[in-house]
């Protein structure tokens, strides 16, 4: 039994701890409550699309270095697509195009370069987002400062532009927090532009090739059965017996009592208190409140890719923010901070996602949909606002052998793809350090 880990919760930061501890020698247990693996990050066969989709599409970033460490492990790094340099095409309700694409200027000069040429902005915009960076860059908002005031407080206080936030820091921040600038924080949003565009390498946008469960979930339970991991879906974990500060095992839903050196606990913010049954291990770091994301699949009677012969496209003005094409002959409408959508039916959010489509491509309208799904992930991401800060706890806990993984713990970054590798690379890091000093 010595150095065994066992990990409850199968989700992305369940499966990125059981790799990198793996790989480190540990023996792993894997305990997930649902029949699948993957969390947000899988993909599923859809009979009224007749052909499978993703539960929750994604952009990678070139900064996800914890995301890529682990993707090289399992062996689908190869299946990523990396762009040379930052571009994006957005457009709006009028068929208007519009191009945000990074200069060869180093950072962050790559993206003023950028921005100067961003024609659905103006100049008075373009000396608002320089000013703003400039501040975050030189420091001339202090940290303590930010980690008090939401994203659109400093907006404020910079004086950026109605023009510019509608389109540029709106999208922004709701396709990488998945909230409103009102209900982000600020220092949350500062650090994402440190490292995603004043740190070099860091702007440019990565993209699967592949479905999320081949790129992410297949190949890492793959690499785990090699190294004789013992993985188990569809078995929950009912309760912790804690004696002396130490977590001496776990007690699954069939009563089966599981002894492990070490746990780690990579369920959601939103099932901790039915594991921990108290407060007795966050303490009082349990008040997070999720926020919602919708994503509308459309097939295509035909091949589309004439039409949309990009890869995706954001969109202004509208309440879908991102259009991806998944195959030539489909696409994925994303509306990310979503609450008023989740409260209209299915009919109703197909209707208004066609009516903007239609608007932004008017040539997709000669095309029949044959297939259509509404995929409505009401607990998608923790709102990361400046309270949120506060509330996100430490991968350690108060129990010497018990670990906390999840992209809702504090790992620095919003509730992502690489917050949750992250985390799981976290408690690796924290498990091989106490084990050393035994």
């Amino acid at each position: 039994m010595k150095n065994t880990v066992t990990v409850i919760g199968g989700g992305l930061a369940g499966l990125s701890a059981a790799v990198f501890l793996t790989k480190e020698g540990f023996k792993v247990n894997l305990y997930e409550a649902s029949p699948k693996l993957g969390g947000r990050a899988y993909s599923f066969f859809d009979k009224s699309i007749g052909d499978y989709v993703d539960n929750g599409q994604h952009i990678f970033a070139s900064w996800y270095k914890n995301t890529f460490e682990y993707l090289k492990i399992i062996g689908s790094y190869d299946k990523l697509y990396f762009q040379k340099q930052l571009e994006v095409i957005f457009t709006n309700l009028k068929a208007q195009n519009y191009i945000l694409k990074a200069s060869k200027l180093p950072p962050p000069l790559h993206l003023l370069g950028g921005l100067m040429n961003f024609k659905a902005i103006k100049l008075v915009d373009r000396l608002a987002a320089i000013r703003l960076i400039n501040n975050l860059k030189n420091k001339k908002i202090s940290d303590e400062m930010l980690t008090e005031m939401n994203t659109d407080e400093l907006f404020k206080k910079t004086k950026q532009t109605k023009r510019l936030l509608e389109s540029f820091w709106k999208p922004l921040i709701i396709a990488v927090f998945n909230a409103d600038p009102e209900d982000t924080s600020a220092y949350m949003f500062s650090e994402i532009i440190k490292t995603g565009f004043i740190e070099k390498g860091g702007s440019n946008l990565v993209f699967p090739d592949v479905f999320l469960s081949e790129l992410l979930v297949n190949p890492a339970l793959k690499y785990l059965e090699t190294k004789r991991a013992n993985i188990k879906a569809g078995k929950k974990i009912n309760r912790l017996n804690i004696k002396n500060h130490e977590l001496t095992s776990i007690i699954a839903e069939d009563k089966e009592e599981i002894t492990s050196n070490y746990y780690v606990s990579a369920i959601p913010f939103y099932d901790v208190k039915n594991l921990f049954g108290s407060n007795a291990i966050l303490g009082e770091k349990d008040g997070l409140f999720p926020s919602p994301i919708v994503n509308i699949h459309f097939k295509f009677e035909k091949d589309i890719s004439s039409i949309f012969n990009n890869r995706f496209s954001g969109i202004l003005g509208a309440n879908i923010q991102w259009v991806f094409r998944v195959k030539n002959d489909q696409l994925c409408l994303v509306i990310s901070s979503a609450k008023k959508i989740t409260e209209m039916d299915k009919e109703s959010i197909i209707s208004l996602c066609k009516n903007e489509l239609y608007k932004c491509f008017p040539a997709l309208s000669e095309y029949k949909i044959t297939g259509t799904r509404v995929i409505k992930e009401m607990r998608a991401t923790f709102m990361p606002d400046k309270n949120s800060l506060k509330l996100r706890p430490d991968c350690k806990t108060k129990i010497e052998n018990f670990f906390l993984a999840g992209d809702w713990t504090n790992t620095g970054l919003p509730a992502t793809i690489e917050g949750s590798v992250k985390s799981g690379k976290i408690c690796t890091n924290e498990i091989i350090k106490h084990s050393k000093s035994l």
